[in-house]
């Protein structure tokens, strides 16, 4: 028994000292950068950074990137990897019903071809910009168009590696 024991502490003791440091972990105001692939819930491939020219780096608390993906990465070290479920509404968000609109026939060039499925050009009543809506359904009514993201309701497994932190800079002034 004491040579089992003995053999434990010298185990312990090689394995602290042969282990990497981990460096500091990543935290709100830090730059990382990161290497990640995001699954659907049947395995399919949704989206990797590989696919992207540039390393996908992003400022922690900047909502840059997906608040799931953020929430993931911090805590995490350079070099480490984990696997995440992310639920719909740290992806994409859930499907918004307010998103979903009945624009009327005479809004629409006479001989349209508007069928379902296809993707439609809009501007966003509150801010303007372009965004993209999906026909669901075209009647004597009008079409019915979804503004949400096509991934509104959809869970993600990501698979994350932090490859680089750079640590927020202090302002140098201290609290008295």
């Amino acid at each position: 028994m004491k040579k089992i024991y003995i053999l434990l502490i010298v185990l312990s003791v090689l394995l602290v000292a042969c282990s990497k440091p981990l460096g500091p972990a990543a935290e709100i105001g830090n730059l990382v950068t990161v290497e990640y692939t995001a699954t659907l819930a049947d395995g399919s491939l949704f989206d990797q950074s590989k696919d992207y020219d540039e390393p996908v780096t992003f400022t922690i608390g900047n909502q840059e990137v997906l608040a799931g993906l953020e929430k993931t990465v911090i805590g995490m070290h350079q070099g480490e990897q984990k696997k995440v479920l992310l639920s719909p509404e740290a992806a994409y968000g859930l499907s918004d019903p307010q998103k979903i609109e009945l624009i009327p026939l005479d809004n629409f060039p006479s001989g349209s071809h508007l069928r379902v499925g296809m993707s439609l050009p809009a501007k966003d009543r509150a801010t303007g910009e372009e965004v993209q809506g999906r026909v669901i359904n075209v009647s004597n009514e009008g079409i019915l168009v979804d503004f949400n993201h096509p991934m509104a309701g959809e869970s993600l497994w990501m698979d994350v590696t932090v490859k680089e932190i750079v640590k927020k800079k202090s302002s140098g002034i201290k609290n008295k």
